[in-house]
């Protein structure tokens, strides 16, 4: 069972300050207390204080960051959370069975939940930063919830998952995002240099892969071995050297 500041929920550009301590009140009532908030100034605003009620003090040290990826970059793995189907996000969990897994991975590492903004959620551009995604399942004719219920549904089904689990082996430590998403970086950059994604479109295939990563969990000597693949990926996509192929085929010409 994982220690519930193992988790960060996060609120991405969030428009509505009332959700905003709404969403503080909601953790509050289940255990939480890490709330980021991305691109919103100081929370002295007078609804997010009223909506809070007795969570004010979550709500005063909720922390305020300039873009998702510094709110992520102490986190091993960000949960991004989707109401809308087809492509991507056609591969969303449900909430349910994720929690229960959420909760072992958060037994040695820390797990964001990021939320998108009231009027249309997560972009594509953000998804980017997360390595899996969680949906709440609804009435198929309305979808969508409100920020602040969603918060209160995710962090709920976490309490109960953690109140439910068994012992277990702990589970393994991976690397935070400021980590990991400098080694995806250079993996794009070489699989575009040896032809393998398109340069005018690499996400496609790098949201699969930041998903595969996601699914696993990248301790700290996988990511060593995967950025020296990158490396030499591009050092000989770049003719820095003959491949090892041709040099065993000029060793035989000597012989």
């Amino acid at each position: 069972m994982a220690s519930r500041d193992k988790f960060a929920f996060v609120l991405y550009r969030p428009q509505s300050a009332g959700n905003i301590g709404a969403a503080a009140r909601a953790l509050k009532n289940m255990g939480f207390d890490d709330l980021r908030l991305v691109g919103r100034g100081p929370l002295n605003d007078r609804e997010a204080v009223k909506m809070a009620v007795h969570a004010d003090d979550l709500l005063a040290n909720a922390t305020v960051y300039p873009d998702l990826a510094a709110a992520l970059a102490d986190c091993s793995l960000a949960v991004g959370t989707t109401s809308r189907r087809g492509g991507y996000r056609s591969r969303a969990t449900p909430l349910r069975p994720a929690a229960a897994e959420l909760d072992a991975l958060a037994g040695a590492n820390k797990v964001a939940i990021v939320f998108g903004r009231e009027d249309r959620g997560l972009t594509n551009r953000e998804l980017k930063l997360c390595h899996r995604l969680i949906t709440i399942p609804t009435a198929p004719e309305y979808p969508s919830l409100n920020l602040a219920q969603a918060v209160m549904v995710v962090a709920y089904e976490l309490m109960m998952a953690a109140t439910a689990a068994v012992s277990s082996p702990r589970a393994p430590e991976f690397v935070a995002a400021s980590v990991s998403d400098p080694m995806l970086e250079r993996m794009a950059e070489a699989l575009v240099s040896i032809g393998f994604i398109p340069d005018d479109n690499p996400d496609h295939i790098m949201l699969a892969i930041r998903e595969i990563f996601g699914r696993s969990g990248l301790t700290a000597r996988e990511v060593e071995i995967l950025n020296g693949m990158a490396r030499q990926m591009r050092w000989v996509a770049e003719g820095g050297h003959r491949t090892l192929a041709e040099k065993r085929r000029a060793g035989k010409k000597l012989r």
